[in-house]
């Protein structure tokens, strides 16, 4: 892991605007670290990511990939109609595959499909893709053309998304993974990449897992404030005692971990996070003296700590 670390944090800047680096790194984490559901209870390496190099975009994107997509396709697997092509998909994945979930949207331009002759046609706009641009296959959440809901998921290779459909959303946080949205307009499709499930079934999977993502994001994320202390603190800027911070993530650990075991073993998720509002009256302290001190940072830095905004930046 000390090599990989190493890595992460000499190829930060890099990574900020070469894709292809993005992905090399992808490569190396998850061979190291299978991504997975049932594995690293105690320390996970999103945590570890996050608190020895700042570098939350790679956090974020191996939760993404071992807390929510491939559960998401588990429960896919096991519960839907499964087509010759689908499983041929599916077969497909491996440690290193990165599969893209196209799910958040606008209300007023949801994806939609019709079905014309064994074929289907999409249309609409997903508008928070993690790693999009890196991504082997996207799963795009959609409802037949007239309904109010999610009910199913078309799984698209990348290969076959147009050139001009994925577009970067540039933003100011995550820096070393990309993020888009995606248009699709009159996207045709055989049928068979849209697997049979229960409507119910799959919106019960969406919500149960992104429950986890976001609670990983959370445990995350107080570990990158471990690691912004530390550097603050190395400027003779004390703002925290890092022993709050580490009670504070032993805490949502704790609560990430039953949660998890919630969603394998359990009918609800019931394990409420740690209350947010000592996290974000730290958090205020760094981004006050972040904002107020530039000349006190070098320029990577200043990259690394994009990310002390990172709440108000999924409001927006």
């Amino acid at each position: 892991m000390k090599d990989l670390i190493e890595e992460i944090n000499s190829t930060f800047m890099t990574r900020t605007t070469d894709i292809a680096a993005q992905r090399q790194i992808w490569d190396k984490l998850s061979a190291q670290f299978k991504p997975g559901i049932n594995q690293y209870r105690t320390a996970r390496p999103s945590t570890v990511i996050a608190r020895e190099t700042g570098d939350m975009g790679l956090s974020v994107l191996w939760i993404v990939q071992s807390m929510l997509i491939r559960p998401l396709l588990s429960d896919i697997t096991l519960n839907a109609e499964i087509t010759e092509k689908i499983s041929s998909i599916l077969s497909s994945i491996d440690n290193g595959t990165i599969c893209a979930l196209a799910n958040s949207e606008n209300n007023t331009e949801p994806v939609v499909y019709e079905e014309e002759e064994g074929n289907i046609i999409i249309n609409g706009e997903k508008k928070f893709i993690t790693a999009g641009a890196n991504a082997d296959l996207i799963i795009v959440t959609c409802r037949k053309k007239g309904e109010e809901k999610v009910s199913g998921t078309a799984l698209i290779e990348k290969k076959n998304i147009p050139d001009d459909a994925l577009i970067d959303l540039n933003l100011n946080i995550f820096k070393t993974v990309n993020h888009s949205r995606l248009s699709l307009v009159d996207f045709k499709s055989e049928k068979s990449i849209l697997p049979e499930i229960d409507p119910q079934v799959l919106r019960k999977s969406l919500k149960k897992w992104g429950i986890i993502e976001r609670s990983l994001i959370m445990e995350s994320f107080i570990s990158y404030l471990i690691y912004a202390n530390r550097i603050f603190t190395s400027k003779d800027i004390i703002l925290v005692q890092e022993g709050e911070l580490i009670d504070l993530q032993n805490l949502q650990t704790d609560s990430a971990n039953r949660q998890i075991e919630e969603a394998l073993y359990s009918k609800m998720i019931e394990t409420k996070n740690i209350d947010a509002a000592a996290i974000f009256k730290i958090l205020q302290k760094f981004r006050e003296k972040f904002n107020s001190s530039p000349g006190f940072f070098s320029e990577e830095e200043k990259n690394r700590f994009a990310d002390l905004s990172l709440f108000d930046s999924l409001k927006g």
